[in-house]
């Protein structure tokens, strides 16, 4: 592995790459999130059963929630209590999350996404190639850093933005796959 002068390991770029894609996820939901409205922002998503905003907050906790369980899986440490969730405490956690979320402002919520899209997006560029390939084994198998950002932080940055996206483009009349 390729060392800087400092001794420290030289990040991937793969890392770098995945640090873009990440940084461009989130920029998309920004830019949308700074089209609504603040009626749209208390609207309810369909898909999701909270409102927008709920959402959208929801997605920007989750950046760090992730970030963590990478955080931890890069270091070689035991997992956060989030990894190990089942479908039920799941569950319960986000509607618990939601109650938490129901007054904040879309200003709020913009701020949370630039904040904690921040911070991962700067972690994830930090990361070496062997870090990317680390695995730890889970219920389904084993699964390596790398696919965790894939399948993990961006599938759920895309997933809630979908249902967000959808919703306010059917109560908008917007087409469908609005491009900022």
């Amino acid at each position: 592995m390729k060392r800087t002068k400092s001794n420290q390991p030289v990040t991937s770029q793969r890392a770098l790459d995945l640090s873009c894609r990440f940084r461009a996820a989130n920029d998309e939901v920004i830019a949308f999130v700074r089209t609504i409205s603040n009626d749209e922002w208390r609207s309810l998503c369909e898909r999701e059963g909270r409102t927008i905003g709920q959402v959208v907050e929801h997605l920007a906790a989750g950046h760090l929630v992730i970030g963590g369980i990478l955080e931890a899986m890069a270091d070689g440490l035991p997992l956060p209590v989030a990894a190990r969730r089942t479908a039920e405490t799941g569950t319960r956690f986000n509607a618990r999350q939601a109650v938490g979320f129901c007054g904040h402002s879309r200003q709020q919520g913009l701020r949370a996404l630039r904040r904690n899209g921040r911070v991962i997006e700067r972690f994830l560029a930090t990361l070496t190639d062997e870090q990317l390939a680390r695995t730890i084994d889970t219920v389904e198998g084993p699964i390596t850093i790398e696919q965790e950002i894939e399948e993990g932080l961006l599938g759920h940055t895309n997933t809630h933005f979908d249902a967000v996206r959808q919703s306010v483009d059917r109560s908008t009349g917007r087409p469908p796959a609005f491009q900022p």
